[in-house]
């Protein structure tokens, strides 16, 4: 795979499935991991800021600063849902 389309891919990666995480009903990975988390805050808290790194690191190595940007937003993506909608 080409090195420079790995910070485009994951940055899509990662709203796609913030837009995933955000349709499916909180209550559906009961059975799975327990009475706890949401799948919106398993996605943002855990999936989405390893996307963030991947996609950052590839961006500083091509030098694509937009990217870069974007990928670290991705990494705080947690309180950027906090700050916008109050739940996860």
């Amino acid at each position: 795979m080409k090195t420079k389309i790995i910070p485009k891919l994951t940055l899509i990666i990662g709203i796609v499935l913030l837009i995933i995480a955000f349709i499916i009903p909180y209550d559906s990975l009961e059975n799975l991991v327990g009475q706890g988390p949401r799948p919106i805050g398993i996605v943002s808290i855990f999936i989405n800021p390893i996307l963030g790194v991947i996609g950052s690191i590839f961006s500083i190595y091509k030098r694509q600063w937009l990217f870069l940007l974007l990928n670290i937003i991705l990494i705080f993506s947690f309180y950027v849902i906090i700050a916008m909608f109050g739940f996860v």
